[in-house]
């Protein structure tokens, strides 16, 4: 079975479906007009006119019905054309149908009421901070059966004494393999959700204030969680610090010396000074000196506790705390600004984007492969894995193995039976060579791992393959969407041909329509007008002298009275405007002269010249240019639309047409 097959089979079928498949009875879905040997039902255009005209007052009037049948008859016309053409088929177009296609397939391969859920939960996990402790053992996640036993019995063991009565920070301190737990003791302090990886923080929830969870098993290895306290969420703050630097190694002379200067430039900033400017120059935090102290927007669990606990303690805006003492040294905090967790409307969208980035995205994932191998009846054959297990394919860990090392393996590996293509098999020889492509990603530290990874992977891939091939079958949506992208993807490409490119290009054809329309193109009446700006005003009435004078040459104002290489103390601008175009202008009278001259804000002085009153006049090609390639556009859309109504006649059933006004 080439799986390939499967998605080309499937994009043959989508392309060539049309909304009149969507309704079998004629009867109640009869055809609203014909156009060649097609036709569109009541139901596509009714589909098409709602979705763009949702927000029309108007809405089945007979007049925007009429319209829009218009506009959709000749976009019919022209999406014919270019499949008569066969734009659909050149090389460039079909890539971009493929992408769009396994784009728009992304939202319909996972179980979307699970997801729901996990958007729930998320949400719901938000809105609490869980204060905690944990001891890990850890194993590795391609850990051989034997080594994840034994990690597993280990933490068993330390759960059943923290259950029998003994101390979990002792034992944490004692058996925790977690590297931070010399400092911490194994407390994590409050966490929230996506603040940790989602097995753990399922235990943390999960798990009632006062007790230990059960073992739980992460790509860390395996954890026991106890919970301390629940709390309401605090939301996040955003704060500037700071930090003089003390260790408890230090001598006691430098603890006393670091103390002393945190409370001087307390005392400081208590009596007036800039808190900023102090963390610029004094903070011995360099990642936030520079930028007055100021921390990232942080959220329970980010910080050292004893931290958290003065920040989230401010509550004005502007507050500045006491100094005090953690693990770092000496600190002064100042709330900069602090927002609560939002509604779940607020929160949905960014939860989303979330959850795609973490690991509860598989649960999804794997509730949907489920219900898929029941779908299509999936029968696996694991047995016939075991000749890839040996010693003759051990190139596989190395990323070295080559499909034609399995050359003499033909078995069926599994099977699926899929609605309207009977049943498909999936041998020793498509995995094979899905082995040969996909090694690197699943190399383990053994190859039975290895190929047992690969195997899982070659599963799901196979599922989610037929299943994406089925899409344009199964949900009458994904079918409208997938046409609509194809025809407006090929009716951009020919448009692109007969009408916009012709109209760039045909500079023959341009000055023809240019002659023939000229009098749609003037000037309304304009004033040549100079505006001269002078920067020293010591030397206006000099400059005005001169603009006197000059009635052509204006440039020479600024060679007049700039030096070279100087900073431009006259400036000139000449132009042709219409009223609306400058103010300067507008407020001259309709006559040649120079106005008084004008004191601008900054100390400068500008004179406006009027030169010429210039009347109504027709715009040469270069001056209206863009206007007239777009009319051009509009006339050559309008003469191709004519052929092909003339090349596919049009019929339309004027009493189904009157059924849809409302």
């Amino acid at each position: 079975m080439n799986i390939k097959c499967i998605m080309f089979w499937c994009l043959l079928v989508a392309t060539q479906l049309s909304f009149a498949n969507l309704n079998v009875n004629q009867d109640d879905d009869p055809i609203l007009f014909s156009f060649g040997d097609e036709s569109v039902t009541k139901s596509e255009f009714v589909y098409v006119y709602e979705k763009h005209n949702s927000q029309d007052k108007n809405q089945y009037s007979q007049e925007s019905v009429d319209e829009y049948l218009r506009l959709y008859t000749n976009f019919k016309l022209k999406v014919k054309e270019a499949e008569n053409l066969g734009i659909d088929t050149l090389s460039h177009i079909m890539p971009q149908l493929d992408q769009y296609y396994k784009q728009l397939a992304q939202s319909y391969l996972y179980d979307k009421e699970v997801s729901a859920n996990l958007v729930r939960e998320a949400y719901s996990r938000m809105t609490k901070e869980v204060k905690t402790s944990h001891i890990l053992i850890r194993v590795n996640p391609d850990a051989s059966p034997q080594d994840t036993a034994l990690a597993y019995n280990k933490l068993a063991k330390i759960r059943k004494e923290i259950k029998d009565g003994a101390d979990f920070e002792k034992m944490a301190m004692v058996h925790s393999q977690d590297p931070s737990v010399k400092e911490n003791k194994g407390t994590l302090g409050y966490i929230t959700a996506f603040q940790t990886v989602y097995p753990f923080e399922s235990a943390a929830y999960e798990t009632h204030k006062g007790e230990v969870s059960d073992i739980v098993r992460t790509k860390y290895g395996y954890h026991i969680v106890k919970v301390h306290d629940i709390r309401p969420a605090k939301g996040r703050v955003l704060t500037a610090h700071i930090l003089v630097k003390s260790k408890k190694t230090d001598s006691a002379d430098k603890q006393k010396a670091a103390k002393e200067k945190i409370y001087q430039l307390y005392d400081q900033i208590k009596s007036g000074g800039d808190f900023a400017q102090r963390a610029k120059l004094q903070s011995e935090d360099k990642q936030t000196s520079s930028k007055g102290g100021e921390l990232p927007w942080f959220g329970s669990g980010r910080m050292l506790p004893e931290f958290e606990d003065v920040a989230f303690g401010l509550e004005e805006i502007g507050d500045i705390s006491n100094p005090f003492q953690t693990r770092l040294g000496w600190h002064i905090v100042k709330l900069l600004d602090k927002e609560e967790v939002g509604t779940f409307e607020e929160e949905e969208a960014d939860i989303k984007k979330k959850i795609k980035r973490d690991a509860r995205s598989k649960v999804s994932k794997e509730v949907f492969l489920k219900r898929l191998q029941s779908d299509y009846k999936f029968k696996s054959m694991p047995n016939k894995l075991t000749p890839f297990k040996e010693a003759k394919h051990a190139d596989v860990v190395k990323g070295r193995w080559q499909s034609s090392t399995a050359g003499d393996l033909l078995d069926v590996m599994f099977s699926m039976e899929i609605p309207n293509k009977g049943k498909v098999e999936f041998t020793q020889q498509h995995f094979a060579r899905f082995i040969e492509k996909n090694q690197l990603k699943a190399r383990s530290k053994t190859q039975e791992a290895t190929i047992d990874l690969l195997y899982k992977m070659f599963i799901e891939q196979s599922l989610l393959e037929v299943e994406e091939s089925r899409l344009s079958e199964k949900y009458p949506e994904f079918r409208r969407l997938l046409k609509e992208f194809r025809d407006g993807t090929l009716l951009f490409e020919l448009t692109e041909q007969k009408v916009w490119n012709k109209a760039l290009e045909d500079t023959v054809g341009l000055k023809k329509f240019h002659e023939a329309h000229k009098e749609n193109y003037k000037w309304e009446p304009r004033l040549d007008a100079t505006i001269v700006t002078i920067k020293d005003p010591s030397i206006a009435k000099k400059v005005y002298k001169k603009l006197k004078k000059t009635s052509s040459n204006f440039s020479e104002l600024e060679t007049a009275f700039n030096e070279v290489g100087a900073e431009k103390i006259v400036s000139v601008k000449h132009g042709k405007y219409e009223k609306g175009q400058n103010e300067l202008v507008d407020d001259m009278p309709y006559e040649v002269g120079i106005s008084e001259p004008i004191n601008n804000q900054d100390g400068s002085v500008t004179y406006v010249k009027i030169n010429e009153k210039l009347p109504v006049m027709v715009k040469e090609l270069k001056e209206a240019r863009g206007y007239i390639i777009a009319d051009y556009q509009s006339e050559l859309e309008k003469e191709w639309v004519e052929e092909l109504r003339q090349k596919y006649p049009v019929n339309v059933k004027e009493e189904v047409l009157k059924s849809i006004y409302k």
